[in-house]
Protein backbone atom coordinates (compact mmCIF):
# COMPACT_ATOMS: atom_id res chain seq x y z
CA UNK A 1 0.00 0.00 0.00
CA UNK A 2 1.40 3.58 -0.94
CA UNK A 3 2.09 6.17 1.68
CA UNK A 4 -0.84 8.44 -0.12
CA UNK A 5 -2.91 5.11 0.67
CA UNK A 6 -2.27 4.86 3.93
CA UNK A 7 -2.15 8.31 4.83
CA UNK A 8 -6.39 8.33 3.66
CA UNK A 9 -6.73 5.04 5.68
CA UNK A 10 -5.42 6.45 8.56
CA UNK A 11 -7.32 9.44 8.05
CA UNK A 12 -10.55 7.93 7.63
CA UNK A 13 -10.16 5.28 10.77
CA UNK A 14 -9.17 8.57 13.12
CA UNK A 15 -12.56 10.48 11.47
CA UNK A 16 -14.58 6.94 12.48
CA UNK A 17 -13.19 6.92 16.12
CA UNK A 18 -13.80 10.15 16.14
CA UNK A 19 -17.56 10.12 15.32
CA UNK A 20 -17.93 7.10 17.72
CA UNK A 21 -16.45 9.29 20.79
CA UNK A 22 -18.53 12.24 19.40
CA UNK A 23 -21.56 10.08 20.29
CA UNK A 24 -20.55 8.52 23.48
CA UNK A 25 -19.26 12.24 24.90
CA UNK A 26 -23.12 12.96 23.97
CA UNK A 27 -25.26 10.66 26.31
CA UNK A 28 -22.66 10.92 28.97
CA UNK A 29 -22.44 13.45 32.08
CA UNK A 30 -18.20 12.87 31.90
CA UNK A 31 -16.40 14.14 29.18
CA UNK A 32 -13.61 12.58 26.86
CA UNK A 33 -10.78 13.91 24.56
CA UNK A 34 -7.79 12.60 22.66
CA UNK A 35 -3.98 13.84 23.04
CA UNK A 36 -1.37 13.38 20.97
CA UNK A 37 1.85 12.69 22.82
CA UNK A 38 4.24 13.87 20.22
CA UNK A 39 2.37 17.07 19.10
CA UNK A 40 0.99 17.64 22.91
CA UNK A 41 -2.30 18.99 21.09
CA UNK A 42 -5.70 17.76 22.26
CA UNK A 43 -7.74 17.08 19.10
CA UNK A 44 -10.63 16.33 20.51
CA UNK A 45 -12.79 17.09 23.78
CA UNK A 46 -16.27 16.84 24.15
CA UNK A 47 -18.09 20.07 25.55
CA UNK A 48 -18.35 19.83 29.41
CA UNK A 49 -17.35 23.24 30.82
CA UNK A 50 -17.87 21.84 34.26
CA UNK A 51 -15.02 19.71 34.15
CA UNK A 52 -12.80 22.24 32.46
CA UNK A 53 -12.60 25.26 34.64
CA UNK A 54 -15.74 26.56 33.31
CA UNK A 55 -13.92 27.02 29.80
CA UNK A 56 -15.34 25.66 26.29
CA UNK A 57 -14.42 22.56 24.27
CA UNK A 58 -12.70 25.19 22.27
CA UNK A 59 -10.77 27.45 24.59
CA UNK A 60 -9.17 23.81 25.96
CA UNK A 61 -8.43 22.56 22.58
CA UNK A 62 -6.70 25.89 21.42
CA UNK A 63 -4.60 25.73 25.13
CA UNK A 64 -3.66 22.10 24.76
CA UNK A 65 -1.49 20.87 27.65
CA UNK A 66 -1.08 24.62 29.18
CA UNK A 67 -4.80 24.10 30.07
CA UNK A 68 -3.66 21.71 32.44
CA UNK A 69 -0.53 23.90 33.72
CA UNK A 70 -3.07 26.88 34.07
CA UNK A 71 -5.59 25.61 35.85
CA UNK A 72 -4.10 22.43 38.12
CA UNK A 73 -4.39 23.07 41.58
CA UNK A 74 -0.61 23.69 42.43
CA UNK A 75 -0.22 20.92 44.57
CA UNK A 76 -1.68 18.36 42.73
CA UNK A 77 1.10 18.96 39.71
CA UNK A 78 3.04 16.57 40.67
CA UNK A 79 0.69 13.87 40.40
CA UNK A 80 0.54 14.92 36.11
CA UNK A 81 3.86 15.03 36.33
CA UNK A 82 4.32 11.25 37.65
CA UNK A 83 1.52 10.28 35.47
CA UNK A 84 3.16 11.39 32.50
CA UNK A 85 6.54 10.13 33.06
CA UNK A 86 6.36 7.14 35.86
CA UNK A 87 2.98 6.21 34.48
CA UNK A 88 3.37 6.04 30.57
CA UNK A 89 6.94 4.47 31.14
CA UNK A 90 4.96 1.73 33.05
CA UNK A 91 3.72 1.10 29.47
CA UNK A 92 7.07 0.42 27.74
CA UNK A 93 6.89 -3.05 29.88
CA UNK A 94 3.71 -4.19 27.92
CA UNK A 95 3.35 -5.43 24.34
CA UNK A 96 1.30 -3.57 21.99
CA UNK A 97 -1.88 -5.24 22.30
CA UNK A 98 -2.02 -5.22 25.74
CA UNK A 99 -1.11 -1.34 26.05
CA UNK A 100 -4.59 -0.51 24.59
CA UNK A 101 -6.57 -3.05 26.95
CA UNK A 102 -4.77 -1.13 29.86
CA UNK A 103 -6.06 1.91 31.63
CA UNK A 104 -3.82 5.00 34.34
CA UNK A 105 -6.50 6.25 36.33
CA UNK A 106 -5.82 9.32 38.84
CA UNK A 107 -7.20 12.17 40.58
CA UNK A 108 -6.68 15.89 40.82
CA UNK A 109 -7.71 19.16 41.70
CA UNK A 110 -9.12 21.70 38.88
CA UNK A 111 -9.18 25.50 40.15
CA UNK A 112 -12.24 27.15 39.48
CA UNK A 113 -12.85 31.39 39.13
CA UNK A 114 -14.47 32.23 42.51
CA UNK A 115 -15.50 28.45 43.05
CA UNK A 116 -14.10 25.93 45.26
CA UNK A 117 -11.56 23.58 43.56
CA UNK A 118 -12.68 20.52 41.86
CA UNK A 119 -11.75 16.66 42.48
CA UNK A 120 -11.85 15.41 38.81
CA UNK A 121 -10.71 11.64 37.61
CA UNK A 122 -8.88 11.02 34.46
CA UNK A 123 -8.62 7.52 33.30
CA UNK A 124 -6.13 7.29 30.00
CA UNK A 125 -6.30 4.56 28.03
CA UNK A 126 -3.85 3.66 24.73
CA UNK A 127 -5.48 4.00 21.28
CA UNK A 128 -2.77 4.75 18.26
CA UNK A 129 0.78 2.93 18.50
CA UNK A 130 3.52 4.24 16.35
CA UNK A 131 5.24 0.91 14.08
CA UNK A 132 7.90 0.94 17.33
CA UNK A 133 5.11 0.18 19.94
CA UNK A 134 5.24 3.42 21.38
CA UNK A 135 2.31 5.30 22.53
CA UNK A 136 0.87 8.07 19.58
CA UNK A 137 -2.01 8.76 21.03
CA UNK A 138 -4.39 8.15 24.09
CA UNK A 139 -7.96 8.70 24.97
CA UNK A 140 -9.03 9.98 28.44
CA UNK A 141 -12.72 10.23 30.06
CA UNK A 142 -12.63 12.57 32.44
CA UNK A 143 -15.44 12.36 35.18
CA UNK A 144 -16.10 14.15 38.86
CA UNK A 145 -14.04 11.68 41.46
CA UNK A 146 -15.24 10.10 43.47
CA UNK A 147 -12.12 9.92 46.27
CA UNK A 148 -11.42 12.37 48.80
CA UNK A 149 -7.57 13.61 48.26
CA UNK A 150 -5.99 13.48 44.94
CA UNK A 151 -3.69 11.25 43.85
CA UNK A 152 -4.80 7.17 43.62
CA UNK A 153 -2.96 6.76 40.33
CA UNK A 154 -3.50 3.31 39.56
CA UNK A 155 -3.04 0.85 36.50
CA UNK A 156 -6.23 -2.06 35.34
CA UNK A 157 -7.11 -3.76 33.26
CA UNK A 158 -10.23 -5.84 32.39
CA UNK A 159 -7.92 -8.66 31.28
CA UNK A 160 -5.96 -8.70 34.54
CA UNK A 161 -7.18 -10.06 38.03
CA UNK A 162 -4.65 -7.95 39.60
CA UNK A 163 -3.51 -4.11 39.44
CA UNK A 164 -0.94 -1.34 39.52
CA UNK A 165 -1.14 0.99 42.40
CA UNK A 166 1.84 3.74 42.17
CA UNK A 167 3.32 5.32 46.17
CA UNK A 168 3.69 9.09 45.58
CA UNK A 169 6.22 8.96 48.20
CA UNK A 170 8.19 5.94 47.31
CA UNK A 171 7.89 6.35 43.37
CA UNK A 172 7.58 2.63 43.13
CA UNK A 173 4.73 0.45 41.62
CA UNK A 174 3.04 -2.00 43.75
CA UNK A 175 0.74 -5.26 42.19
CA UNK A 176 -2.49 -5.88 43.96
CA UNK A 177 -4.81 -8.65 43.48
CA UNK A 178 -8.54 -7.39 42.70
CA UNK A 179 -11.20 -7.90 45.12
CA UNK A 180 -14.20 -10.49 43.84
CA UNK A 181 -17.28 -9.65 44.35
CA UNK A 182 -19.98 -11.67 45.67
CA UNK A 183 -22.89 -11.98 43.34
CA UNK A 184 -25.24 -10.24 46.62
CA UNK A 185 -22.34 -7.42 46.38
CA UNK A 186 -22.84 -6.68 42.81
CA UNK A 187 -26.50 -6.26 43.32
CA UNK A 188 -26.22 -4.14 45.73
CA UNK A 189 -23.82 -1.74 43.97
CA UNK A 190 -26.01 -2.30 41.04
CA UNK A 191 -28.96 -0.15 42.46
CA UNK A 192 -27.06 1.84 44.50
CA UNK A 193 -25.93 3.42 40.79
CA UNK A 194 -29.69 3.46 40.04
CA UNK A 195 -30.22 5.23 43.36
CA UNK A 196 -31.93 3.03 45.38
CA UNK A 197 -32.10 3.62 48.88
CA UNK A 198 -31.70 0.83 51.19
CA UNK A 199 -34.96 0.14 52.04
CA UNK A 200 -35.93 0.04 47.78
CA UNK A 201 -32.71 -2.57 47.73
CA UNK A 202 -33.69 -4.74 50.31
CA UNK A 203 -37.35 -4.74 48.39
CA UNK A 204 -36.08 -5.66 45.13
CA UNK A 205 -33.72 -8.40 46.63
CA UNK A 206 -36.67 -9.68 48.73
CA UNK A 207 -34.69 -9.14 52.04
CA UNK A 208 -34.65 -6.90 54.78
CA UNK A 209 -32.64 -3.70 55.12
CA UNK A 210 -30.35 -5.05 57.70
CA UNK A 211 -29.46 -8.07 55.66
CA UNK A 212 -28.37 -5.32 52.80
CA UNK A 213 -26.58 -3.66 55.27
CA UNK A 214 -24.75 -6.69 56.97
CA UNK A 215 -23.47 -7.41 52.90
CA UNK A 216 -22.76 -3.90 52.80
CA UNK A 217 -20.22 -3.44 55.79
CA UNK A 218 -18.72 -6.90 55.24
CA UNK A 219 -17.98 -5.50 51.93
CA UNK A 220 -16.92 -2.27 52.64
CA UNK A 221 -14.47 -4.22 55.30
CA UNK A 222 -12.58 -6.42 52.49
CA UNK A 223 -12.00 -3.69 50.28
CA UNK A 224 -11.14 -1.47 53.49
CA UNK A 225 -13.64 1.46 52.51
CA UNK A 226 -15.62 3.40 54.90
CA UNK A 227 -18.78 4.21 53.15
CA UNK A 228 -20.92 3.64 50.05
CA UNK A 229 -19.14 6.22 48.07
CA UNK A 230 -15.66 5.11 48.52
CA UNK A 231 -16.85 1.43 47.73
CA UNK A 232 -18.57 2.53 44.36
CA UNK A 233 -15.16 4.25 43.71
CA UNK A 234 -12.94 1.17 44.37
CA UNK A 235 -15.54 -0.96 42.20
CA UNK A 236 -15.44 1.63 39.47
CA UNK A 237 -11.66 2.21 39.16
CA UNK A 238 -10.50 -1.91 39.40
CA UNK A 239 -13.86 -2.49 36.55
CA UNK A 240 -14.83 -4.94 38.96
CA UNK A 241 -18.54 -4.92 37.67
Amino acid sequence: MSDKNNSLYAGKASEKYLNVLKAVSETSLGCVYIADLKTRKLEFISENPLLFSGLSAAEVEKMGYNFFRKYTKKADLDILKKVSTNGLKFFDCLSPEEKKVHTITYDFHLKYANSVDVLVNHKITPIELFDDGEISKIVCVVSYSLNRSAGNIRIVSNTSETYWKYNLFTGKWTEESKVALKLREIEIIRLYLQGLKIEEIAEQLFVSPSTIKFHRSKLFERIGVKNIIEAISYVITNNLI
